[in-house]
């Protein structure tokens, strides 16, 4: 662990999901990680999963404010990532293509809150992401689709993993869902205004047809936020 090369500590954290270890044995193990990772100044990688409460309550309590946090593969509430992010100005949200399954809204809710907040950091991204793979998990959907639409693949193909080179569809998603939620921002302001009387409305501002981020330039995002949590 005090090896220079050694980047970060993690994954680590709770999962309340599969129901494998006492509920109460994980808290307290984490806990112990945590306070090791910290005397060796290390990042932390967590895992959190249906624990909203007790990981907020244990990041909160025993995690320095400006500590650099990288929260894993992240699918649980909303509410949990403003809190997180609001608390800890050096967290960042780990993006995987399960953001883009209809089974899961929650990852696309913290895209969208996040394209639409003023960075913590005016010299940084408001997009407080990084991308990742769960490999060899959650393939993201949108890579599924194209395979079945554009290379005449069986609607019930599918990739046997997921790999570092499916990010770029991921980051797809990301930017599409950002982009999405800055344009609905916008509409919601203009309406706001609109509906404030006539003399508003003229000076309303027209909503934007320029996309905000594209794939690459999220991934450029989430390359320099990398760099930033972990040193590489």
């Amino acid at each position: 662990m005090k090896h220079p090369r050694n980047v970060g500590l993690g994954e680590i954290g709770l999962d309340y999901h599969w129901k494998k270890s006492p509920i109460e044995t994980q808290k307290k193990v984490l806990v112990r990680q945590i306070k090791h990772a910290i005397r060796l100044g290390k990042p932390l990688t967590i895992h959190t999963r249906e624990a909203d409460d007790d990981i907020w309550e244990i990041l909160s309590n025993n995690v320095p404010r400006d500590w650099k946090i990288h929260i894993h593969c992240f699918t649980d509430s909303p509410v949990l990532a403003k809190k997180l992010l609001d608390h800890f100005p050096n967290l960042y949200i780990g993006i995987t293509g399960v953001i883009t399954y209809s089974t899961n809204k929650n990852t696309a809710a913290v895209v969208r809150m996040l394209a639409t907040s003023p960075p913590v950091d005016p010299s940084r991204s408001p997009l407080r992401i990084l991308l990742e793979t769960d490999a060899p998990y959650m393939v993201p959907a949108n890579l599924t689709k194209h395979q079945q639409q554009k290379m005449g693949l069986k609607s019930n193909a599918r990739m046997p993993l997921c790999h570092a080179g499916m990010i770029p569809w991921t980051a797809e998603f990301v930017a599409s869902t950002a982009n999405q939620a800055v344009v609905d921002q916008e509409v919601q302001e203009v309406q706001e205004v609109e509906n404030g009387g006539a003399e508003e409305a003229e000076n309303a501002p027209e909503v934007s047809e320029k996309k905000v981020w594209t794939a690459a330039e999220i991934m450029k995002i989430a390359r320099e936020n990398a760099k930033y949590v972990y040193g590489v």
